[in-house]
């Protein structure tokens, strides 16, 4: 008997900057008598560098944002069986280099980083969730601080790199790299996105993605510049004037609480991904330079490295299913099979082939837990 999860693959191009083959859908199996995993190849679709890729919340459905100038953003049918995969709908946005898109709180949205041009683009869907038309642009040169030398320097010069709705509020946050800050932003009835608030890091940080707890209590971010783990607590305040009845409910704050390495490695280290375990008890790091992925317990006060295994070069992103990690190391030409049991990392398999892979994505409703 198996279990089998659809996975997403995508990443830079024959067709775009790369070596991959656009996006790949590969099936995983989990043989339960040797509790061994093989793969599938299950089909392509050949577009230029789709550096991140997300599924529908039912996994008909697989967005892409194709990071080249311009930005495109691209809808993908996919078939029960992961064997068939057609594109319905492929929009042009205004701006260059999408690296990240999320659902916005309306869920008829996309809200699209784009790391070359330092805006944040949001992106209507029709009812068969194709991208019809672009409705926002925000554009973070207009955050960037007075004084700011970002031709010497490239600090301060906006590049924002992710967007994640925070649970139990209604904002989404903003990481940018250059700037050194997460943006708040919320949503209006229209879609429409609006600054709300900001946490700034210190000076050189380069806060590229983050992950929240389960009511957004503690922000966890990985800051790409200085390699450390930024820990952000949440504090409440009440609003200092009287709102409208649409908008009441508490002002949620956060500032940083703690900065610890991402990894006990020498060397200067490039964060990428960062994820919490299911239980939320520990944090999961990729580090780009020492090429390892780190497992950071949150039992203490402040987060702490307690296992770091080798990984392929330049680790961009991974993914999580069941107490299997799957690592995508864009420079390795591979995805790393890594199986977690408690506190422990350990090789759960060969390398999968993959070339230039920059992000994995497990398809929506596959069992996460061994029968």
């Amino acid at each position: 008997m198996t279990t089998t999860a659809v996975i997403a693959a995508g990443g830079y191009s024959c067709s775009g900057t790369g070596r991959g083959p656009g996006i790949e859908l590969l099936g995983l199996s989990i043989d339960e008598a040797t509790g061994g995993p093989a793969v599938e190849r299950l089909a392509v679709v050949d577009l230029p560098d789709p550096s991140f890729v997300l599924w529908s919340e039912d996994g008909t459905l697989l967005h892409a944002v194709l990071e080249g100038d311009p930005t495109r953003v691209v809808a993908v049918q996919v078939s029960a069986d992961g064997r068939g995969a057609e594109v319905i709908g492929d929009l042009v946005v205004d701006g260059t280099g999408g690296c990240h898109l999320s659902r916005g709180t309306d869920p008829s949205t996309l809200i699209i980083a784009q790391y070359g041009a330092g805006t944040v683009a949001t992106v209507r869907l029709d009812d068969a969730g194709a991208p019809i038309e672009q409705i926002d642009l925000d554009d973070h040169r207009d955050l960037r601080d007075s004084g700011d030398n970002s031709v010497e320097s490239d600090l301060g010069s906006p590049h924002p790199h992710q967007v994640v709705a925070l649970p139990g509020t209604q904002l989404l946050a903003v990481p940018d790299l250059g700037l050194d800050r997460v943006l708040l932003y919320r949503q209006d009835v229209a879609g429409m996105i609006d600054l709300a608030g900001e946490i700034p890091l210190s000076r050189g940080s380069g806060p590229r993605h983050l992950v929240a707890d389960h009511e957004s209590e503690q922000l966890h971010i990985s800051c790409e510049r200085s390699g450390m783990v930024a820990t952000a607590s949440r504090s409440e305040s009440a609003p200092q004037r009287p709102l409208p009845a649409a908008m009441e409910g508490p002002t949620h704050r956060w500032s940083v609480r703690s900065m610890i390495p991402a990894s006990g490695r020498e060397g200067a280290d490039a964060l990428s991904h960062i994820e919490l375990t299911e239980d939320e008890s520990l944090l999961l790091v990729a580090n780009r330079g020492p090429d390892t992925l780190s497992l950071l317990s949150l039992a203490p006060m402040r987060p702490l490295l307690v296992t770091e295994v080798e990984v392929g070069a330049h680790p961009r992103h991974f993914t999580q299913w069941g107490d299997l990690v799957l690592v995508a190391a864009q420079d390795g030409d591979r995805i790393d099979v890594l199986r977690r049991s408690g506190e422990e990392l350990t090789t759960a398999a060969e390398p999968i082939p993959a070339p230039s892979v920059a992000c994995l994505a497990v398809r929506p409703g596959e069992p996460a837990e061994r029968p």
